[in-house]
């Protein structure tokens, strides 16, 4: 019977990455170069991914891309558990879920009794936020470069309890770690409870400096939760290291693990909180709790650990380093490109940018009649470019990613797109 270590397809060398793949880097450094540039990775075959090849696929941040070896092991998976649901969900799953927790867990930097899985960052923030006691006038601070679906959250929560969100406002283009940090500083006043902030900001591509503001907040007596949904794949990862009292990630985007593959991870002291799906095991132990949810599709966790294999396989021998350097590299230069074509810059300086960038678009080539979203959907029915168009700030901003798949040429159409009139 297939299990969680299915991986047909896979680069040759897949087994000898485990190692590699296992051993969480510091948070904090940032990856250089490992091998020739002029080298294609393992991984870098677009047919080795699932992508429609008739589109530049720009968006990765937004919700992954898998491998074909990844969906045909996921697909192995669902098979199995169809043909014994019962023996899967009632006899083998803790095993199963455990033996996954340990393999996601190594890669980043998570003791396995410190996590759970849920479906989505989204679902781990809302875990956190709708477990958390707030009394009327205590505040939750964030910044406005939250996720939207994080800011809801907040805004619900605070009508629910009469607790006050509290908005840092952080300066695009940033300068540095130091602008961030003054600005939630300003915001962490006597009331506050809980600092909300991400790892890699979603509508900016700005990685902010999360263990100094998770350390930022401790100093001020305020727990702090941290949205990584972008981070882990794309940041080299200590979870644990960084100090916050929660970490949520997705495993669907950097990972390239199957739609549905995210985490919570707690710290020793933090609060205890609840999956979103109170069920059977309520009260029980982190990893009992966040392990059964009621009835659901498994296999996204599972599969997980494959897709981090398999991607430590397509760096070719620099394993995940080289994955990182490559895809930060080629993101470097899709700014570069974009930049140069419109006249502007990107969101924030190279050593606060990862796989992501975001670069202005001028006004005259934005204020063409065309919403952002309208522009977004435009570019992919008439031109095939898949890419975010997001008006943050009072200005418009294409967000491109960069994967193994891509190609500078891409980035040179949309450059040219754009400037020609959408």
């Amino acid at each position: 019977m297939s299990g969680p270590d299915s991986r047909p397809d896979a680069p040759a060398g897949l087994a000898d990455a485990r190692e590699s793949a296992s051993v969480p880097a510091q948070a904090t450094s940032r990856p250089g170069p490992s091998e020739d540039p002029a080298v294609p990775l393992p991984g870098s075959d677009p047919a080795a991914w699932m992508l429609d090849p008739r589109i530049d696929f720009l968006n990765h941040g937004s919700f992954g891309a898998r491998p074909r070896a990844v969906v045909a092991a996921q697909q192995s998976l669902r098979v199995d558990f169809e043909a014994r649901p019962i023996e899967w969900l009632d006899r083998r799953r803790r095993d199963m879920v455990a033996e996954a927790q340990a393999r996601v867990g190594a890669f980043l930097g998570m003791p396995p009794d410190r996590f759970g899985f849920v479906a989505n960052a989204s679902a781990a923030v809302c875990s956190v936020l709708r477990s958390l006691e707030f009394e009327p006038g205590d505040e939750i601070v964030t910044t406005d470069h939250a996720y939207g679906a994080v800011m809801r959250t907040i805004e619900h929560v605070a009508r629910r309890t009469g607790a006050v969100p509290v908005i840092a406002t952080v300066p695009v283009p940033v300068g540095g770690p130091g602008d961030v940090l003054e600005a939630v500083a300003r915001c962490l006043g006597p009331r506050a409870r809980l600092l909300v902030v991400d790892h890699v900001t979603s509508p900016t591509a700005i990685v902010l400096p999360a263990a100094e503001l998770a350390r930022l907040a401790h100093e001020r007596g305020v727990r702090c939760l941290v949205d990584g949904a972008h981070a882990p794949g794309m940041l080299p990862l200590d979870v644990a290291s960084i100090g916050a009292d929660w970490y949520a990630g997705n495993l669907h985007k950097w990972c390239c693990a199957p739609v549905g593959a995210a985490f919570l991870h707690a710290a020793p002291a933090a609060p205890r909180v609840h999956p979103p799906v109170i069920s059977h095991f309520h009260e029980e132990s982190l990893v009992e709790e966040f392990g059964w949810q009621g009835t659901r599709d498994i296999t996204p966790w599972l599969t997980a650990a494959t897709a981090i294999e398999w991607m430590a396989s397509a760096g070719g021998p620099g394993g995940w380093t080289a994955v990182r350097a490559a895809n930060d590299a080629l993101a470097d230069e899709a700014a570069g490109i974009l930049a140069a074509a419109w006249g502007t810059g990107p969101t924030a300086p190279r050593a606060m940018r990862g796989s992501m960038a975001a670069v202005e678009i001028p006004e005259p080539l934005a204020a063409r009649g065309l919403e952002a979203e309208a522009m977004r959907d435009r570019l992919a029915a008439e031109h095939g470019i898949e890419v975010p168009i997001l008006d943050f700030a009072g200005r418009r901003w294409a967000r491109v990613s960069a994967q193994l798949y891509n190609r500078r040429e891409q980035y040179e159409r949309l450059a040219a797109v754009v400037t020609a009139g959408v």
